[in-house]
């Protein structure tokens, strides 16, 4: 989505949003939106950002407070 890589859902990870609104990595129900795997995980995120386009697939705004903490799961992620 935000290097607009297209591949087989196995080969990307998904984010959506928990019952509370907060950013979740994986599997589960609801709008989703997929990003590269690690290591080029980071860099899909910064390009989805950027365009717009991780509040488009999420048909909702992600708050600052909800980039901070999904930049720091997907750092957790790489590392």
């Amino acid at each position: 989505m935000g290097c607009r890589r297209v591949d087989d859902a196995r080969a990307l990870l998904r984010v959506s949003f928990d019952r509370d609104g907060a950013p979740r990595l994986g599997p589960g129900p609801g709008r989703g939106a997929w990003l590269c795997r690690p290591p080029a995980t980071l860099g899909c995120l910064d390009a989805a950002l950027r365009r717009g386009a991780l509040d488009r697939a999420l048909r909702a705004p992600l708050p600052g407070p909800g980039v901070t903490a999904l930049r720091a799961k997907l750092a957790g992620l790489s590392g």
